[in-house]
């Protein structure tokens, strides 16, 4: 158990540098174009041909690692202890490449969910990268994460919970007056839900903590960073992953920046893993 706490906010895109593939960058806008096409053959629900005799037609494994950052196109598996990476994969359905993740989340079952700028939702195969698509949703897809129960939060113009299994808004937390989702969402072991808003540029990003049983919203502070795209949990601390290469490190309780890292790419998100808690 690390000695201190410490805590950061934003999830949203990249990465370059240090041996990792350079990524499109993603800024809120459309989806950036993929360098490949679909293979012709079937296609499922999304318009991408599915390779019917790929491995993970089978429901993927658990998800192991404590924490996972990505780019728009590659999954990350992050060592908090040395603070580096290890690739997993490129984003795929069938042999299409996806490159606009926008974020990821898993459940308490260990099944890794994705969400593109194009409000696709996939399952994520957490060994492969391999995709599968689910369905659509009507919100930008900033940020992804899961509540005790299951279900799943988005975290865009609006913070909504649905079900994971059809897409349904099952309800709203947060409508869109006031706080606008800066880069992500994160659900912690204490039940409530951590969102980083957008907040002034001396203060950098604020940290908003979401009662999900009540929807009341505590505003905890100014994370004093900018443009945190991803946000990741483990051993007692939250982790911020910047679009320029930085991590930070929060206070949970305050929002605050505890210490400061180094992790040259640009991260578009990043998910705690809630069966390793």
């Amino acid at each position: 158990m690390r000695a201190f706490y410490v805590m950061t906010f934003f999830a949203l895109v990249a990465c370059e540098s240090d041996g990792l593939a350079t990524a499109p960058v993603y800024d809120g806008g459309g989806a950036p174009d993929a360098d490949s096409e679909p293979d012709a053959g079937e296609q499922n629900d999304a318009g991408v041909a599915r390779d019917a005799a790929a491995p993970d037609a089978m429901p993927p494994p658990p998800a192991p690692e404590p924490i996972y950052i990505h780019t728009g196109a590659t999954l990350y598996a992050y060592d908090s202890a040395n603070n580096t990476t290890t690739s997993i994969g490129d984003f795929k359905l069938g042999r299409a490449r996806i490159e606009d993740m926008a974020d990821i989340a898993i459940d308490r079952t260990g099944r890794m969910f994705g969400g593109t700028v194009t409000k696709k939702i996939y399952v994520i195969n957490p060994i492969t990268a391999a995709c599968d698509y689910e369905f659509d949703v009507e919100d930008r897809v900033h940020g992804m994460t899961f509540l005790p129960s299951g279900e799943l939060v988005i975290a865009g113009d609006f913070v909504r919970v649905l079900d994971p299994s059809t897409g349904r808004v099952v309800r709203e937390l947060v409508d869109d007056q006031g706080y606008l989702t800066s880069g992500d969402i994160v659900g912690l072991p204490d039940g409530n839900l951590y969102w980083t808003v957008r907040g002034d540029q001396n203060g950098g990003d604020l940290v908003i903590r979401i009662d999900p049983s009540t929807r009341v919203l505590h505003r905890l502070g100014a994370a004093n960073a900018q443009r945190l795209y991803g946000l990741g949990y483990a051993d007692d601390v939250l982790f911020g992953f910047s679009a320029d290469g930085k991590v930070v490190e929060l206070d949970a309780s305050s929002g605050l920046v505890i210490r400061e890292l180094t992790l040259p790419g640009r991260w578009w998100g990043a998910t705690t893993n809630p069966v390793v808690w």
